[in-house]
């Protein structure tokens, strides 16, 4: 996986980083290594926006979140992107239980 993070108005620490990849890994942790997301992390006044962009083969996703605190939002915006992931998941799951019968009587 390639982790891309970008901050506006924010210096990206290492712990910033650190808890990125923790959070990450549990979420992320069925994608194929080629996928690709990019974090933007960014401040207006006292309100921190995190947007999440996930992209591999066959499918993009994309998730925000907006809080009071960094890693609240960080959080939040990899709850958002874990439930489209599942979301997803489960489509894959039944289409191909939808097409299993089919090619039997065929």
């Amino acid at each position: 996986m390639k982790l891309t993070v970008t901050g506006r108005k924010i210096e990206i620490t290492d712990a910033i980083k650190d808890h990125l990849n923790k959070k990450m890994e549990k979420t992320i942790k069925d994608l194929v290594e080629k996928a690709d997301v990019h974090v933007s992390l960014s401040v207006e006044k006292h309100r921190h926006h995190v947007d999440i962009a996930l992209k591999t083969k066959g499918f993009s996703l994309h998730s925000k979140d907006e809080t009071d605190t960094l890693y609240t939002a960080i959080d939040g915006a990899l709850e958002k992107m874990e439930k489209q992931l599942r979301k997803h998941h489960d489509k894959k799951i039944s289409m191909k239980m939808k097409k299993g019968p089919e090619q039997q009587n065929i």
